[in-house]
């Protein structure tokens, strides 16, 4: 039975975890050409500051030219890896290859190789575009954390790299536990504008990691976008015993396969780990308006080793996704701001492991 066949096999019994589910990668994944590919520690030396508490280090990627991230997903400042409590790395990169001719993601013979728009690490926001339908062909739209884009699609394509027409200026300060970055867009043709601050900062005293944002609207235009954190987590191989706790009775929305996930009033387990081309993927409800519903503890149950994500404003969109190599929840919120005005929030991420208080 070829690939492609199997995979429609599966897709009529109702399972969600091919690679067609969610849109996600190739389907049928198809090997890059291996010209084309770079290893994964080839980024390993790009501009960053290991930033450490005395319990938990992490290496911030700094926002510069030709810096870790280049592409328009995500946000350019706070690329974080290798968050590491008692000797559990919260971070490792979800890809062993990364290639510019592939979409979103593939497979090859030593294993997933992501596209450049996609190589994020560790807790990372992606906003929303701001003003794609408006811009037309060729015009300037919004992407904060990027700058101002240039479409040049029919329709908006996260997996797309667009066009940087102006990425504003960007200052970054360090400390020994924070790295704090500020990007600046101003007096831009498209009429948007804002001034954007992201601290990456560890409690001292605690295994807590915090990131702290702040956005003023500078332009003429308002910003009505989302903002959500991808976290791309890993605390098990193939999230093998990995339970998901909410403050709410949690539902998925697309059929998830029973052999896989298990589902108990406000929890979700793995009861297996996924292998091969695997990934599970569904929007996620229960939430209220609440901000104590944006508050999740993601443990690997055969270890306890696990991480609390806590944010400072409420749910509008919950998406679950995972692969073998990484997993991530992605609590969206909503950012609305007419000019001069400025809205901060946060996310707080507490680790724990064996014997921990949860």
């Amino acid at each position: 039975m070829t690939r492609i066949s199997l995979m429609m096999l599966l897709a009529s019994a109702g399972l969600a975890f091919m690679p067609s589910a969610m849109g996600q990668g190739n389907a049928p994944f198809i090997p890059p050409n291996p010209a084309d590919t770079s290893p994964a520690s080839a980024l390993d030396n790009l501009p960053s500051k290991t930033i450490s508490n005395g319990l938990v280090s992490a290496k911030v990627y700094l926002p510069v030219p030709f810096g870790f991230y280049r592409a328009t997903r995500f946000d350019h400042a706070g690329m974080i890896t290798h968050i590491t409590y008692k000797g559990q790395d919260y971070g490792r990169y979800w890809f062993v290859k990364t290639s510019p001719g592939v979409k979103n993601f593939t497979y090859d013979k030593d294993g997933l190789v992501a596209h450049n728009n996609n190589i994020a690490a560790g807790p990372v926001e992606e906003f929303g575009e701001n003003g794609f339908d408006a811009a037309g062909p060729g015009g300037r739209f919004l992407k904060i954390g990027v700058g101002i884009l240039k479409r040049d699609t029919d329709k908006y394509d996260r997996f797309h790299t667009y066009p940087i027409l102006n990425e504003g200026k960007r200052t970054t300060t360090t400390t020994e536990t924070s790295v704090r970055s500020t990007q600046t867009v101003a007096g831009d043709p498209s009429g948007y504008g804002y001034s954007y601050t992201k601290t990456v900062r560890l409690v001292p005293g605690k295994a807590e990691l915090v990131i702290e944002d702040r956005l003023t609207n500078t332009g003429k235009k308002p910003i009505d976008t989302t903002v959500y954190n991808h976290h791309f987590m890993t605390i098990s191989p193939g999230e093998d015993g990995v339970e998901l706790a909410a403050p709410f009775t949690l539902k998925n929305v697309r059929p998830m396969p029973a052999d896989v996930v298990k589902f108990d009033g406000a929890r979700m387990t793995y009861i297996r780990g996924l292998t091969g081309e695997e990934q599970v993927a569904s929007d996620l409800t229960g939430f209220t308006n609440a901000v104590s519903d944006n508050d999740f503890r993601i443990t690997n149950t055969k270890t306890g080793y696990g991480v609390r994500l806590r944010a400072s404003l409420p749910v509008s969109r919950l998406l679950w996704w995972s692969v073998p190599s990484t997993m991530g929840i992605e609590p969206y919120m909503d950012i609305k701001l007419a000019p001069g005005e400025t809205k901060s929030w946060s996310h707080t991420l507490d680790y724990y492991g064996p014997g921990d208080a949860k």
